[in-house]
Formats: C-alpha cells, structure tokens, sequence
C-alpha cells in the first residue's frame, strides 16, 4: 500500500512505520519536526509541513495514496489547558485540513488517532464501550472527541472512508523520558530511574488501563488490513491499574528507598478509565499479549541498554 502518515516521527508513529515498513508498504511522512528536528526513518520520506496551514499541505502533498494515518496533535491535556489555541489549531484545526487533503487527493481512507480522555468519567460504569456517551474534562479531549465528530460528518460529506482508535494510556521502549506531561508510565518511571522521589499530581487511587506499546501496534495494523470501515475502536487492555500499584512495580523494579508524594492535582484529570475491548476483539481479532509486568521489565531493559548511549 501507499500510506502518508501524519506525525510519524513522533513516538507511536515511528514504532507504526517500523512495523509496516516489513510489508509491501512505500510511507511518506508528514511532521513539522518540533519536537524531532533530525530524526529520520530510513526508507520513507519525509515532507516538513504543518497540518495547521492547508495552503502548505496542497502545495506538499500532491499524491493519490491508499490510505491516511493521521497521529500528528498536540498530545498533552495539561498544556491543552496552558495553551488552548495551540490545542485547538493542532487538534482540530489539523484534522479538518488533513480531511480535506484525502478529499483534493481522492485519498479513500482516514485512519485517526485519538483517546480515553474523550470519554471522561462515568462513576456508575466500569469499563468503557465505545457507545459511552463521551463528556471529555479535559481540553485535550474536548478537542479530539470534536475532531472525531468532524472525520465521521467529513467521511460522509466526501465519500472518505474511516476509522478512529481510541488509544488507552500508551507505554514502553523509545518513549521520551524527558516529557513530564504526558505518558504515565514514561513519567513515574522517569522519575525511579532518575533518582528516589516520584511527585504524583492527584489521588494514588486512580486508575488506567496501561498498554504496551507493541499491542498497540497490532491494533493499528489490524485496522489497516481489517476491511472494517466506519467503526471506532478502544485500543487498551480491559485490565484496571491504580496509580499506587503501577508506582510500587515500578519502584520493585529498580529495588530503590523512593519517597512518593501526592502534590496537588492536574486540571481535566479523570479518576478512572478501563477499556471495554470486547468490539475491537470480535471485530478485528485483536488480543493483547503483554502483562503490565512483561511490559514493564521491558522498559526497564530497553532503558539499560541504552543507558550511556
């Protein structure tokens, strides 16, 4: 297939790009490259242009490809609320220009990125179906869950099919330790392999549904090669995990003394999110094969090997 990629020198682009470049896939790559200034991918090429400016996309991107992967955003809920424009430029600004750009270049498929956050929190409810009615608290997911809302009435309007993978919280190997504001098991195992204290924004009763990098990639592949259209899928584990347990792995890990301290709280946080996978399963086979102790060693050894590096 041909496939542009939107972001894909960011983290789950580029692990994407690694898996599909072992098939018969060309991939061209658009990213604006702010946060990956000289990061290649041998074997695709890479166009620098800002989804923010439609001008720019047409006169870049000229092509007829297959399909569409679009996983460039503004990907932090606390700098959603510290920049909001940006958020919004990137978030839905981008998508609605990327929509467009499948329309001028009769591209037939949209594959989107998109979150948990949208779904905010349902006390009354214990994992989360695809059909939960979605009440985003953070300005992040207000954006995504908008951007969702513009593919599937665009889809329509231009005959563009679609799919959009609601993406739990994401960890493991190539992950940015240095960003502090998003990813959580990259952020508190940050702060174990960096020294003994871990500041936690909020409850340590919260929770998530963690998935392991390399499940999420299957669920990406099995989209692209599932012939299943117009549909939206939860991308997790169906597994809940509390702050305090994934902080005391992570700790007995490294077997280190680490203080834990609660510091007040993050705006548009959830206290808890669990993935209903039962759709995604039935509909496109996807089973996830990592435990949070498999994943986590995992990390733990990728970090070791490159450390010094």
């Amino acid at each position: 297939m041909n496939i542009l990629i939107t972001g894909g020198l960011g983290y789950i682009g580029s692990k994407l790009i690694e898996r599909l470049l072992k098939k018969d896939n060309e991939i061209d790559i658009i990213d604006n490259q702010s946060t990956n200034t000289s990061k290649k991918i041998a074997g695709c090429k890479i166009i620098i242009a800002d989804i923010t400016n439609f001008d720019d996309l047409k006169k870049k991107v000229n092509k007829n490809y297959d399909l569409v992967l679009h996983l460039a955003a503004q990907s932090s809920g606390p700098k959603s609320f510290e920049d909001p424009e940006l958020d919004v430029n990137v978030n839905i600004l981008g998508t609605i220009n990327i929509i467009q750009l499948c329309n001028l270049n009769n591209i037939p498929k949209l594959i989107f990125a998109s979150t948990f956050t949208v779904y905010g929190d349902h006390k009354t409810v214990n994992k989360y179906d695809e059909n939960l009615e979605c009440n985003p608290k953070s300005l992040y997911g207000v954006a995504k869950l908008a951007a969702e809302n513009y593919i599937k009435i665009f889809g329509e309007k231009y005959n563009i099919k679609w799919n959009i993978l609601r993406m739990f919280n994401v960890y493991g190997p190539g992950q940015d330790l240095s960003r502090k504001d998003q990813g959580l098991v990259s952020i508190f195992l940050s702060y174990v392999h960096e020294g003994n204290y871990i500041p936690v924004h909020g409850s340590l009763e919260r929770f998530r549904d963690v998935v392991f990098i390399d499940d999420v990639i299957d669920a990406w592949e099995l989209c692209i090669y599932g012939n299943v259209d117009n549909e939206i899928f939860n991308v997790g584990t169906g597994e809940k995990t509390k702050f305090k347990d994934l902080i005391n792995k992570i700790i007995n890990l490294y077997d280190k003394n680490v203080k834990v301290e609660v510091t007040g709280s993050t705006p548009g946080d959830m206290m808890g999110c669990i993935a209903d996978i039962s759709k995604i399963e039935t509909m496109l086979n996807y089973e996830p094969k990592y435990d949070l102790e498999n994943g986590l060693n995992k990390f733990k050894d990728y970090l070791d090997s490159t450390e010094g590096n």
